[in-house]
């Protein structure tokens, strides 16, 4: 028996082998895939995109970080807690980051971003160095990044080979997790653990005013604690369209998406008077909304089952509130209290 499975087994391989050969052979004889390719040049060339892209990504990032301090610094006492902060912004020092900036791959992270005129750009920290040890602890990752407030820190950097020590007086900013997903799906959203930008959604908009107007609507659903309020309700429309049977899905959907438009109607309120109140020009997301509804058809549906307003709603509202703004209304205070 076991001579037998034996050589079917082998049969197989061999069969196998010889389809192999055959495929090749047979491909390779029939297929004009035009002149040779240089490994060189193809190494080459697949280097300097992979450099592009990490300078996209860079850019990306720091883009969005700049926009999400700026924004966080005009928040109310107690909307946040507070972090020390330098205003440098540092990632782990992966392959792609150390062969941008031409660092040696090791432990540690590396700025790629610092806000200009604040704590480490006036201290002399730059973009490109690794940070090695703050305070004497030393620096494996940018999870072990942080500051103590009202607490002078001595930060050692390396850079050109060089270590260099600067000593650092850390401010207390609100703070919340701001991260960037690599995905063409242009989105944004708020977590628990902080809010999330797409590189696609970073891409759709054209200036920092429009990313200003997402970043201050995603920040709403944080100081309105729609994501709690979210997971009650749609708990409870679950449970209620769970009595429908077969119509239990629609049904729970039906019941859900006037409470969810009607968060993201005070969220993109609340997030247009955030971005005004930080120096940016809301009357921006008029444009940014009406390319959703050009680009994206689907926002323009009014479907009582949409969990958003619909594109053209949502510009008027940005226009009336713009004007509203502009006549010295802000009734931020008082929404934040009430």
């Amino acid at each position: 028996m076991n001579k037998q499975k034996n050589r079917t087994i082998a049969a197989r391989i061999i069969l196998s082998i010889i389809l192999a050969a055959f495929l090749l052979v047979t491909g390779c004889a029939s297929t004009n895939t035009g002149p040779p390719i240089s490994q060189s040049e193809l190494k080459k060339l697949e280097d300097e995109i992979e450099a592009m892209a990490t300078e996209i990504y860079i850019n990306d990032l720091v883009s969005v970080w700049k926009v999400g301090l700026k924004v966080l610094s005009i928040m109310p006492e107690g909307t946040f807690k507070k972090h020390a902060v330098i205003g440098a912004l540092v990632v782990d020092n992966s392959e792609n980051i150390a062969s941008y900036y031409k660092l040696p791959t090791e432990d540690g992270c590396v700025v790629v971003g610092v806000i200009d005129d604040y704590i480490a750009d006036l201290t002399g920290i730059k973009e490109g160095d690794i940070v090695k040890r703050i305070d004497g602890k030393e620096i494996k990752d940018s999870g072990h990044v942080t500051f103590k407030p009202n607490k002078t820190s001595t930060v050692v950097v390396e850079r050109n080979d060089t270590k260099l020590s600067f000593d650092v007086d850390p401010e207390e900013k609100p703070y919340v997790r701001i991260r960037l997903k690599e995905t063409g799906k242009i989105n944004a959203y708020a977590k628990f653990s902080g809010i999330e930008f797409t590189t696609g959604m970073v891409h759709f908009v054209e200036d920092e005013d429009e990313l200003a107007v997402i970043m201050g609507h995603e920040l709403a659903h944080l100081t309105a604690k729609h994501l709690p309020k979210n997971i009650t309700m749609a708990t409870l429309c679950g449970t209620i369209g769970g009595l429908t049977g077969p119509l239990a899905p629609l049904t729970t959907q039906a019941l859900y998406a006037p409470y969810s438009r009607k968060n993201e109607r005070e969220a993109d309120y609340l997030g247009l008077i955030y971005a005004h109140n930080a120096g940016y020009d809301v009357q921006k997301g008029a444009s940014l909304w009406k390319r959703f509804a050009l680009e994206i058809p689907r926002s323009r549906s009014k479907s009582f089952l949409r969990s958003h307003p619909a594109s053209p709603e949502r510009i008027l509202r940005v226009k009336m509130v713009g004007e509203m703004l502009r006549s010295g209304k802000n009734p931020l205070v008082d929404l934040m209290l009430n």
